[in-house]
């Protein structure tokens, strides 16, 4: 097993990533590329460099660090983004956080020992969830991870797309308590025009998934791609199907725009209309009409 993954993000004290009080550990890395993706951080497996220009103070240190000399005063024009080399100098030197590291690589033994500091607010229902990003993308790390919390007793939780090889999700349920697990669209081709990758391994892991262990379904509402009346209904009767007795409607925002900026990157959200609240309730009472208990946003 792999003794070390890239970690974007520790999250403690969560509440929406699954039951109870929870340690949400993101991991880099994933094989989608939804329009949509509020996190782009975690798409890339590599670590990257953020610049945030309300922290910048110009004291230049940057600028003399810079082996590439791609940095300037400008705030509005930092850095020349396509010959930055990521070696991170300027945010080892920036004391304002202006220039940070997004992804730093943890052991094993060294995640664990984040997860024990939180063991004591965890109570009956607590525990770690890995999230992402696609967890399984690094999923001999997380599967190690997952096991040695299993054995510690403290529960597990999985928030994933699924879009996993089954022989790999098979090792995965056996230390995982509980999948939160996304299906963004049922029709295949539609899936891979939203996210680059059909839905067969998707839909085929959930199956397996439901019948071994506790799975709870997470829909993306995301307007103009899968808020369909036809779409919603369809997934609610593949739900249906499984006895899953639960779907979370997370609706579409664009509270990543800052993440684009951050990255030199152009945020997707202009291309999205803003759903509002007939849209959601719509969507809520079409999938409880099969008998789903179905909540907007997480609510465990």
């Amino acid at each position: 097993m792999e003794n070390s993954g890239i970690i974007s993000e520790i999250k403690r004290f969560a509440t929406h990533d699954g039951p109870g009080i929870r340690t949400a550990i993101f991991l880099k890395g994933c094989p989608l590329g939804c329009k949509w993706c509020s996190n782009p951080e975690t798409k890339a497996l590599n670590p990257q460099l953020y610049f945030i220009p309300k922290r910048c103070k110009n004291f230049g240190g940057c600028i003399h660090v810079c082996p590439e000399k791609i940095i300037s005063s400008s705030i509005d024009n930092k850095i020349i983004r396509e010959k930055c080399t990521n070696c991170m100098l300027c945010a080892e030197e920036c004391i304002n956080g202006a220039f940070q590291k997004i992804g730093k690589e943890f052991s094993v033994d060294e995640i664990f020992r984040e997860i024990e500091k939180d063991m004591p607010f965890y109570g009956n229902d607590g525990g770690l969830t890995l999230s992402g990003g696609e967890p399984l993308f690094q999923h001999e790390f997380s599967i190690t991870v997952l096991e040695k919390c299993k054995k510690a007793g403290i529960s597990t939780v999985v928030d994933t797309s699924g879009y996993i090889d089954p022989e790999i999700m098979k090792e995965v349920i056996k230390y995982t308590d509980l999948f939160l697990y996304d299906i963004k669209h049922m029709n295949p081709e539609k899936h891979k025009a939203g996210t680059g990758v059909d839905n067969k391994i998707i839909l085929e892991n959930a199956t397996m998934i439901s019948s071994k262990t506790n799975i709870r379904i997470s829909l993306p509402l995301v307007p103009g791609f899968n808020d369909d009346e036809k779409n919603i209904e369809e997934t609610a009767r593949f739900v249906n199907s499984l006895n899953i007795k639960f779907i979370d409607i997370n609706p579409y925002h664009n509270l990543g725009t800052d993440k684009y900026r951050y990255l030199g990157m152009v945020d997707p959200y202009n291309d999205y209309r803003q759903l509002n609240k007939e849209d959601i309730i719509r969507a809520k009472k079409i999938i409880e009409q099969y008998g789903i208990s179905t909540t907007i946003g997480r609510m465990m």
